[in-house]
């Protein structure tokens, strides 16, 4: 009897052990796929034009909060004689926690975003702001992923370029070999390619003779005497500079001199107002230069035609 006893309580605790086992797995399975039997969830329904990636139970986040899961995933039947909107070609039926009713409003959108350039796929909702909350079971409105879609777009013009890239490189190498173009000729006939090294030895020879002062440019470069008479000549240019800058010599006065500046200004403006005197027929000059009637008056005295006389004869006497 006590042999019995025994034997049933062992076969307990092992079905109880059994039995909290099974309630850790069912608790576990819960929280991984994202049910959970806590709160009050209700249905939200959203309609994409493709959800490639996207697989039932996964994560849907309210601005990146999880909030919920997908529940399932369906393609829209076709009803007779009506078109599929391409937008609302798939159904993604989501389990939402309740919680979050008041942040998920008429304004609010879904979408698929991958996690990485190729992890997997998640629905996101934006949280609303200006509409009222979705009923259970109502629609919030889908949009479609343009960032990925926009950067697999850009990959591919990206690829396609590269590709073209590549070709011309290839049949530009291909060309090189075969000797076309002025690049193929220099790295394939012999005949340039020996005009070449003898340009460059006797390039090397030239710089070896300047090194060693043979020649003009070696003498320049190299000649002791030659830089002393430069460093001279520089040291002359600097003592005549300096002169100059403290007013000494013709040049200098000339230069820094304000009375010598002011008497050439002042005689300038003495010109320049007897040429005006003269245009306007002041005075003697001016009047024989504009006066047509005193030049009438002296060839008609005979005075002008005794100065050419005089002019003509002296002219041949020289």
């Amino acid at each position: 009897m006590a042999q019995r006893k025994q034997l049933s309580w062992t076969e307990l605790r092992v079905g109880l052990f059994v039995l909290v086992g099974l309630l850790v797995l069912a608790v576990g399975i819960f929280y991984v796929t994202g049910y959970g039997f806590l709160g009050a969830k209700y249905r939200l329904y959203a309609y994409l034009p493709e959800v490639s990636g996207l697989a039932n139970g996964a994560p849907v986040r309210l601005d990146g909060v999880e909030v919920g899961n997908v529940e399932a995933i369906r393609i829209m039947p076709r009803k007779s004689g009506q078109a599929v909107e391409k937008r609302r070609n798939v159904e993604v039926r989501m389990r939402i926690d309740q919680r979050y009713q008041d942040d998920i409003l008429t304004d609010s959108t879904a979408s698929l975003v991958t996690e990485g350039l190729l992890g997997n796929r998640y629905v996101n909702i934006s949280r609303g702001y200006t509409g009222v909350p979705i009923v259970n079971n109502g629609e919030v409105k889908g949009t479609e992923e343009k960032a990925i879609k926009e950067v697999v777009e850009r990959s591919a013009d990206v690829m396609a370029n590269l590709q073209a890239l590549s070709d011309d490189v290839r049949e530009l190498i291909a060309g090189v070999q075969q000797g076309r173009g002025t690049l193929g000729k220099l790295l394939t006939d012999e005949q340039a390619y020996n005009h070449l090294n003898n340009v460059l030895a006797k390039s090397d020879q030239m710089v070896s003779n300047i090194q060693a002062g043979q020649g003009s440019l070696g003498k320049l470069v190299a000649s002791d005497e030659i830089y002393q008479k430069a460093n001279s000549a520089v040291g002359r240019m600097d003592t005549m500079m300096a002169d100059i800058q403290a007013q000494k010599g013709s040049l200098g006065k000339l230069i820094y001199d304000e009375s010598i500046y002011k008497n050439a200004k002042d005689a300038i403006e003495k010109s320049d107002a007897l040429l005006t005197d003269v245009r306007a027929g002041k005075g003697t000059l001016g009047k024989l230069v504009v006066d047509d009637a005193l030049y009438k008056n002296l060839k008609d005295t005979g005075c002008v035609g005794q100065v050419e006389r005089k002019h003509h004869d002296g002219g041949q006497a020289v």
